[in-house]
């Protein structure tokens, strides 16, 4: 299970906190502005009713004098001002007309008693001085109280400048209180001039059922809000994490399984692969891994589109888990496979779901409308002993399919320890090659090609020879496949190139072209057009005098790029031939893309000729297609004199084999030498090939 980092919780404890605080502070902020704007909405009622009673009156308007001097003995001006004056006697004389007659503050008094039942009045005039007060035993502490309020302050400031009523209030969002607001009304003359204010307050009229609605009113608007907001955190948060969660899952899902068929991956099988082989440990029981390669999977994706090629692996997957459902399936990578099975199983057991396996692929899948074969090789390997791992497994069941690739593709085959042996080989080989190639111990040697017509000697096949100092001869059939499937392939076939150009041009008849065979491997790095144009200059031989034989395996790989680099090779005036015409499934299609210049009949046709009227047919059919094509018609493996008079009889070109010459060095001063060919217009000398190789 996986645990939390500390500070991980700690940052969920802090967010859980705070997010309680922020809910506290909600609530505490909604009922504060509920109060105050409830007060506030009161007392504005009450400071209008208030303005217009004592605007109605005219308080601070003259009277007429024989009241003056009452009014000015009624209300003498007390020895204390506003904040911020002076309280020393002003040096400026004051206006009677600054007084606040008496009769009109009686009348004034009366007014806002009949209204309010409690309330506090100042009178003061403009320089800052109170003329009467309200109630009449208001103290002296009381009245600095409401001057000396900064609110009461900057509001009277405010009214007397702007001449409009000002509202001010003891109200803090930081205190719980029921808030007290007080007013500020100036009186303003006909001439637009500020001739004092009053500073008025008084209780609000508000009972219990109002004050508690309020509260409920601002507790219930605060927690919708708050819900409202919680949702639409909650909603954000969860979007959020749903969308990490997603991501989250597709990246356990990719880091175990494969993407494209959705089985698990390498790293899981290799897992589960040592879970099995611990427990067998344990209970010796048995564990099998069966390794599976998608044959040709290449050519599924060169001839129909990496996205059939996709759709390709995901049918077969499908066929395999239909097979295997009751085990470990795995995608190891590209086309290749794994099964592993445990449990008390016999071999038998495995080598009939094996069998499973192959009979799915006996039914053709359909991508796109078109019909795509399926292939797949096997190697099994059982785990004999609790000292096995899975790696070594693992490398058993790829002997083995190894083996199975060789053998002819299509079939399963058992791991042997026999196998092992043969890969040490496969490996000293390998590491022999490399060494011959360093110290010139590959040798090329020349097969002759002859005329049928006029039995003229018309070139020679370069054919690449290794004679190992120890071990002797190595056939090519065992040496090109491991060159092909290490690499060595590309320098093994400069190497022929460059030996065979220079070779041919020492020769001293200049009518005989030399034909060198490449690999596909060759074509790979798209620089076999400076290869070949570097091995006639260094040589000197004439681009005409060279021939190069490729197979349909080559097409196939790479068709557009391969084609636009023989177009090339072409351009430079070298032949280029088809070898092994016939044994592929496309040839007729190639010959209609590139105009090749000769055509080479496959051995295993010759091989037949005369004695099967299929192969006769199939052979006079790829001479006829030459000769429709203006194409020249070379004939391999040609062994006695009968299959090279019905080759002459049938209208072949040119023909090559043991009959004719065997693969030997060729005599610079006499190319001709120890080949059953004529050596003259005249004066024909049929020379007996020798015998040895």
């Amino acid at each position: 299970m996986e645990t939390i980092p500390p500070h991980r919780k700690l940052l969920y404890a802090t967010i859980v906190f705070a997010v309680i605080g922020a809910i506290a502070t909600s609530f505490y902020a909604i009922d504060q502005a509920t109060l105050y704007y409830l007060f506030k909405g009161e007392a504005q009622k009450q400071f209008d009713t208030a303005r217009n009673i004592i605007v109605s009156h005219h308080p601070l308007e003259e009277e007429p004098a024989h009241e003056t001097t009452g009014a000015q003995k009624s209300s003498a001006p007390l020895s204390f001002g506003l904040r911020g004056s002076s309280s020393d006697p002003t040096p400026e004389i004051v206006s009677p007309s600054w007084k606040l007659p008496a009769a009109k503050a009686r009348a004034v008094k009366q007014a806002l008693v009949e209204e309010f039942e409690e309330f506090e009045l100042l009178v003061v005039n403009v320089p800052g001085r109170p003329l009467a007060v309200h109630p009449r035993d208001m103290t002296t502490d009381r009245v600095n109280e409401i001057l000396s309020d900064p609110s009461a302050y900057d509001a009277w400031h405010s009214a007397l400048k702007s001449g409009q009523l000002e509202i001010y209030s003891n109200f803090h969002w930081l205190e719980w209180q029921i808030p007290e607001f007080g007013v500020i009304i100036p009186y303003v003359n006909e001439e637009n001039k500020a001739r004092g204010g009053f500073i008025f307050s008084t209780k609000p009229a508000i009972n219990t059922v109002v004050f508690m609605d309020a509260i409920a009113f601002g507790s219930a608007f605060a927690f919708l809000l708050v819900l409202v907001v919680a949702i639409a955190s909650i909603m954000f948060a969860w979007k959020g994490l749903h969308d990490r969660w997603k991501t989250s899952k597709t990246i356990r899902f990719l880091a175990h399984n494969d993407p494209l068929t959705h089985l698990p991956n390498r790293a899981v099988f290799s897992d589960e692969l040592n879970k099995a082989l611990r427990k067998a440990s344990i209970t010796a029981s048995n564990v099998y891994v069966i390794a599976i390669d998608v044959d040709k999977f290449k050519e599924v994706n060169d001839n129909h589109g990496h996205a059939a090629g996709d759709t390709f692996l995901q049918i077969i997957s499908d066929r395999l888990r239909l097979v295997f459902s009751e085990h470990l399936v795995s995608r190891l990578s590209g086309d290749e496979f794994a099964v592993m099975i445990e449990g008390e199983y016999t071999s038998h057991d495995i080598t009939v779901l094996a069998q499973r396996a192959l009979a799915t692929t006996n039914s053709n899948c359909v991508i796109d409308s078109k019909e795509i074969q399926i292939s797949l090789s096997m190697g099994i390997a059982q785990a004999t002993d609790a000292a096995w791992r899975s790696s070594r497994l693992l490398h058993c069941a790829d002997l083995a399919l190894y083996r199975s690739k060789n053998g002819g593709r299509s079939t399963y085959t058992w791991y042997e320890s026999s196998m092992d042996e043969e890969l040490e080989r496969r490996r000293e080989l390998e590491a022999e090659m490399i060494r011959a190639l360093k110290l010139d111990g590959f040798s090329v040697v020349y097969q002759a090609q002859v005329g049928l017509a006029d039995n003229k000697l018309k070139a020679f096949e370069a054919l690449l020879r290794w004679v190992h100092p120890e071990k002797g001869r190595i056939s090519p059939e065992v040496f090109i496949p491991i060159a092909e499937d290490t690499g060595l392939i590309e320098a093994l076939g400069e190497y022929v190139l460059k030996k065979a150009c220079a070779d041919a041009a020492s020769w001293s008849d200049p009518t005989l072209k030399v034909a060198v065979n490449f690999s596909p491997a060759q074509f790979k790095t798209g620089q076999i057009e400076q290869k070949i144009s570097e091995a006639l200059q260094e040589s000197g031989l004439a681009p005409e005098r060279l021939e190069i034989e490729i197979t349909e395996s080559l097409l196939i790989a790479d068709t557009t790029s391969v084609v636009k680099s023989l177009k090339k090779i072409g351009d430079m005036g070298v032949s280029i031939a088809m070898d092994d015409f016939g044994t592929g499934y496309s040839s007729l299609s190639y010959l209609s893309r590139f105009p090749f210049n000769k055509i080479k009949i496959d051995r295993s046709f010759i091989m037949n000729i005369g004695k099967d009227a299929h192969t006769d047919a199939i052979v006079a059919a790829i001479i006829g297609l030459g000769r429709s094509l203006d194409v020249l018609i070379t004939a391999e493996g040609v062994e006695d004199e009968m299959q090279a008079q019905i080759l002459r009889a049938g209208g072949c070109d040119i023909v090559q084999g043991y009959y004719f010459g065997k693969p030997n060095n060729v005599d610079p001063a006499n190319p001709h030498a120890n080949i059953r060919c004529t050596l003259g217009l005249d004066d024909t000398k049929q020379i007996e090939a020798t015998q040895s190789a």
